[in-house]
């Protein structure tokens, strides 16, 4: 039974039929007119499917209209939203972040714990929950099972989603404390940006709820995000990019969010994994060397099994699965050779690995407790860096 306020954002009519459609394949929703200095969009066929085109800001257009003029917003069949697990009504208490979550292929309980307690101070049955999603599944009920929250849902925009399903998609966001990005394919987050939907978890930050996301839905939390326009993103491969800065498989997007605690940042998940370590080094001087951001650019790589979790003074944590997982939080400064078609050279990277509970970074004062050394990355050498990047090195305190 769908709950008192998706009726209000639907209308009565056609409700039970457009939200309950089966998802298309594909990617992304709407978003905003393309930067000309953008590439263009992918096509359809592709993995990163392009949205509608977004309403104009006209002041008329936007204008509130008398309640008896308001028609029902319509759903597509690209959005789907499932039932509403846990209390039918809203959780009106005001949460008690805000907070931020960075998975980099954990999914453990105790991230959605550390969710729960951040939103409500611990209280039981509190806070509604919001898992967004491009792809399929409905992951709702295990987060109500892994932490007391008031209620959970999934919404998913497949790939050609209209204006109204963005509309009616961020009336149930705003209403949330928490919000959760899947993983899958970063682009069609990206493509939200500007939109009400993406307003509306703006708002549920602002307000003190907390937003997280793992994979996909970690990346696109940072200032300055890889957006894999250009291609799926584990296409974008270490050797490719310490070779060639600007290769093409990269493509970068800014403030999707404006989250303060990771302004000047850049992320990557399932970092030890896939080797990104000379990854995040090329994002971070792409976005120097182009302005996005000042040499004091951190990155921040996450292994599978870790999640670095963010509370509302800044200072964050590791959450993992054991011993070995870990976060790495990257400083940079300026590259000595950042230009396309030559390999990137970027002396002096300042590491602090994160790999144990009482290691922390206060991103507010960039500095922080952890294991730390330092890092040499040049594109023309085999290989570019050395193998004990990953490595552990002296525990002291370090401001980056």
């Amino acid at each position: 039974m769908p709950s008192r306020w998706l009726l209000r954002a639907l209308g009565a009519v056609g409700l039970a039929a457009g939200c309950s459609a089966a998802l298309e394949p594909g990617g992304g929703a709407g978003a905003p007119a393309p930067d000309p200095r953008r590439p263009a969009s992918p096509t359809a066929s592709g993995p990163n499917d392009g949205g509608p085109t977004p309403r104009t800001n006209d002041a008329a257009e936007d204008a509130p209209a008398p309640d008896s003029a308001v028609a029902p917003l319509a759903p597509s069949p690209a959005l789907r939203v499932s039932p509403r697990v846990g209390a039918p009504t809203d959780d009106d208490a005001r949460p008690l972040g805000p907070g931020i979550v960075l998975d980099g292929g954990f999914g453990g309980a105790s991230v959605r714990q550390w969710m729960h307690a951040t939103a409500t101070g611990g209280a039981a049955a509190r806070a509604d929950l919001v898992l967004l999603t491009a792809g399929a599944g409905d992951g709702a009920a295990a987060w109500l099972s892994a932490a007391p929250f008031h209620s959970a849902q999934t919404i998913a925009l497949a790939s050609g989603a209209t204006d109204a399903d963005l509309r009616i998609a961020a009336d149930i966001v705003r209403r949330a404390e928490v919000v959760w990005f899947t993983g899958g394919d970063q682009a069609a987050y990206v493509r939200w940006k500007g939109t009400p939907l993406m307003a509306a978890v703006q708002a549920v930050f602002d307000r003190g709820g907390v937003v997280g996301g793992t994979s996909a839905g970690m990346i696109i939390l940072s200032s300055s995000v890889n957006d894999a326009f250009q291609g799926p993103s584990e296409n974008i491969l270490t050797a490719l990019v310490v070779a060639d800065p600007y290769h093409p498989s990269m493509h970068f997007t800014q403030n999707v969010l404006r989250l303060p605690a990771l302004a000047r940042t850049i992320t990557d998940p399932h970092f030890i994994a896939r080797d990104r370590m000379g990854r995040l080094a090329t994002f971070m001087a792409r976005q120097v060397a182009e302005g996005h951001a000042r040499p004091d650019i951190l990155g921040i790589g996450v292994d599978d099994g870790a999640a670095l979790v963010i509370g509302p003074d800044g200072r964050g944590q590791r959450l993992a699965s054991g011993a070995g997982p870990g976060v790495y939080v990257v400083r940079g400064g300026a590259p000595e050779r950042a230009v396309p078609a030559q390999p990137l050279v970027y002396r002096a990277l300042r590491v602090l690995k994160l790999s144990d509970a009482t290691h922390m970074i206060d991103l507010s004062r960039r500095c922080g407790r952890g294991a730390v050394r330092s890092l040499d990355v040049d594109g023309s050498a085999t290989p570019p860096y050395p193998a004990e990047a990953y490595a552990d090195g002296p525990v002291q305190d370090d401001c980056l």
